[in-house]
């Protein structure tokens, strides 16, 4: 693909004698808001999560932006991860929830509310600051997920599954969400099973046993 942004060249992995994903090339543009589609053990969470640098592939390459980062740790990558169980902290509240991806920069606490302020106006939790983060919805809790996703200012926003947990409603609630923070530019690629979710998104690419179909 001309222009491509995120390039996942030749990709495979195995778990034992188990194939999950089996030689899979994808080009993904800049900006692109995309999805993988297909049933449970398809292979398209272990393909995100090589290209979060969750896993480690057996064979193949994965670039982004035009730099190798096949064997790169995932906290250097320039990608944020959304996880269908939410990931986040219970005892922890959504100010810090959203702050403790910032933790490794060296910020005052204005700069830090600051950019808190931003992720938390993006995902509409503005007034949730002191909120107790198991005192949330399961709407409010993913999108408390990705205002923490976003915090870091990612190229790359990796969403597994980010409506399995919700009733219908909420679903498209989510959604809404994730395509405004696309349309702030930052790339999004999703996983899921639900062709109603991925037919929301710009390009879909269908798996099955491992491979692009």
């Amino acid at each position: 693909m001309d222009n491509a942004f995120i390039e996942i060249i030749g990709v495979s992995k195995s778990f034992g004698s188990v194939t999950a994903v089996d030689n899979i090339s994808v080009s993904i543009r800049q900006g692109e808001f995309f999805s993988l589609l297909g049933p449970s053990g398809c292979g398209k969470t272990t393909l995100l999560r090589i290209l979060g640098g969750l896993e480690m592939p057996g064979g193949g390459k994965v670039m982004i932006d035009g730099q190798d980062i096949t064997h790169m740790p995932a906290h250097l990558r320039p990608t944020n991860m959304v996880f269908q169980n939410y990931a986040i902290f219970p005892h922890l509240n959504v100010e810090q929830n959203v702050a403790y991806g910032l933790r490794q920069q060296r910020l005052s606490r204005e700069e830090q509310m600051e950019k808190v302020s931003s992720a938390l106006s993006m995902v509409k939790l503005e007034g949730f600051e002191k909120r107790g983060a198991d005192e949330m919805s399961g709407g409010q809790k993913q999108r408390l997920a990705i205002a923490r996703a976003l915090i870091t200012k990612p190229h790359v926003i990796l969403a597994d599954e980010p409506t399995g947990a919700l009733d219908s409603q909420t679903s498209q609630e989510v959604m809404k969400v994730i395509e405004e923070v696309n349309a702030e530019g930052i790339t999004v690629v999703v996983v899921t099973h639900e062709r109603d979710i991925a037919d929301r998104t710009q390009r879909i690419i269908s798996l099955h046993d491992g491979a692009v179909r």
